[in-house]
């Protein structure tokens, strides 16, 4: 069975910064040995950010004169069967135009048999954005439907701006968690879902501990425990979390008998079994989020909630 492809969408205005942010993601994926492919979507008839990223020995490929979620939707699917047959990625990443309707390419990305959705990611610039009064329903549509929300050129702007747009942002969407980007950079751990590579990593390192990651204001708690868990527990446990955990990550067995990769962003939790690889362990979480150890989110006390649940 051929194994799915993860797959991410980045949508927000124009000169929000996303390209920026996605060659510096880019950059740190093929550090670790990921073949990553770029797909840019543009409404002009020219575009020189596939070009700069061809020329960081990014392979990219451009979709020029429409947006991939109406007009150019044949080409789209064209493109994402050549890239497949041709290169084999491990991740795919496209970059919206800033007029696309990030619902629509999710909906396109979950309906493609090689494809699997990680993630929908919203780039705002804190410098210039003062609200939705007088933006277009697509422009609300990429705050309102995105898995994740992410502040640009943070360091140009006081801390009284930053308030101002989560203020404006909150308006429109509660739940998706933001992240700031310091001049364009942000941590791949904290933005996609596990690959097997990184897995590996994960469970290599000591458990049942907390540690703070390298943003600041993020913490994380590594949990292992034993036994075997349904998706229908464990989906109500994570309900019970406080919404300071925006991400989890990590391999369950379930009570199916199966192995899983679990997906938290948010509130929206997905399993997978294509990015195991064989892997066999046993089960392993990442909690990642603001200040947890306020929360009193010690490994022990989690590790014991989760047990309880097992069988």
């Amino acid at each position: 069975m051929q194994q799915t492809i993860p797959t991410t969408v980045f949508s927000g205005f124009l000169g929000s910064g996303k390209t920026t942010i996605i060659s510096n993601i880019i950059a740190k994926l093929q550090a670790n040995g990921e073949q990553v492919v770029y797909i840019k979507n543009e409404i002009g008839a020219k575009n020189i950010d596939a070009k700069i990223m061809e020329s960081k020995n990014i392979t990219a490929r451009e979709l020029l004169n429409g947006c991939i979620c109406c007009t150019l939707v044949g080409p789209f699917l064209t493109s994402i069967n050549e890239i497949i047959e041709q290169f084999m990625p491990s991740r795919i990443i496209i970059e919206a135009s800033g007029a696309a309707d990030p619902a629509a390419i999710a909906l396109m990305v979950d309906g493609h048999p090689n494809l699997e959705r990680d993630g929908v990611i919203s780039v705002i610039d804190v410098v210039n954005f003062s609200g939705y009064k007088d933006l277009s329903l697509t422009a609300r549509n990429q705050t309102k439907f995105t898995d994740l929300i992410v502040f640009n050129k943070v360091e140009l702007v006081d801390l009284e701006q930053k308030q101002r747009v989560v203020g404006y942002v909150r308006e429109l969407n509660q739940t998706s968690p933001i992240l700031e980007a310091t001049k364009g950079a942000l941590d791949p751990h904290l933005v996609f879902g596990v690959t097997s590579t990184e897995l590996i990593r994960l469970l290599a390192t000591p458990h049942n501990h907390s540690h703070h990651l390298t943003q600041d204001g993020l913490e994380s708690v590594s949990l292992e425990f034993s036994g075997a868990v349904s998706k229908e527990k464990l989906l109500e446990w994570i309900t019970t979390l406080p919404t300071a955990v925006f991400r989890i990550k990590g391999i369950i067995h379930l009570a199916d008998g199966t192995q899983a990769v679990l997906n938290t962003v948010g509130r929206r939790t997905t399993f997978s079994q294509n990015q195991l690889n064989g892997i066999t362990t046993s089960n392993s979480l990442v909690l990642i989020g603001f200040r947890l150890t306020e929360y009193n989110l010690s490994a022990n006390k989690l590790v014991s909630q989760l047990e309880k649940i097992t069988q």
